[in-house]
């Protein structure tokens, strides 16, 4: 089976205590506006990342099964200042853990809006 290629997009006034489901991007089909659900083995692959804040925050991307932040989870952090932002695309891609969504969590309440494009991997693919 292809790859299938997507597009995520995030936005949220407080993204500091969202639950886990409310942290995660939403995956769209790449073109369109179809929401995609990632199965147990996929792999969401993140090739670019864009983040803009409102207000001065830290922000950190991150995959894994909850909504804190741990070791090996960080797929991008950095400390924003009002109205900041950041596109980064990578010429090595993050391959977040199995069955998990890319998310955001930030240091305070403030908008922040992300962006991520890529491609998920379907087991044994």
């Amino acid at each position: 089976m292809s790859n299938r290629i997507f597009h995520g997009e995030f936005t949220s006034a407080d993204a500091s205590a969202l639950s886990e489901p409310n942290s995660r991007f939403t995956l769209y089909e790449y073109g369109g506006t179809s929401t995609i659900t990632l199965g147990a083995t996929d792999t969401a692959v993140i090739s670019d990342l864009t983040i803009v804040t409102g207000a001065a925050l830290t922000v950190t991307v991150y995959d894994g099964a909850d909504n804190t932040v741990d070791a090996g989870e960080v797929i991008a952090r950095g400390n924003f200042p009002a109205n900041g932002g950041e596109t980064h695309k990578s010429g090595c891609p993050h391959s977040c853990q199995i069955g998990t969504y890319p998310k955001i969590k930030t240091s305070g309440a403030g908008q922040i809006d992300g962006v991520v494009r890529g491609y998920i991997q379907k087991a044994g693919g």
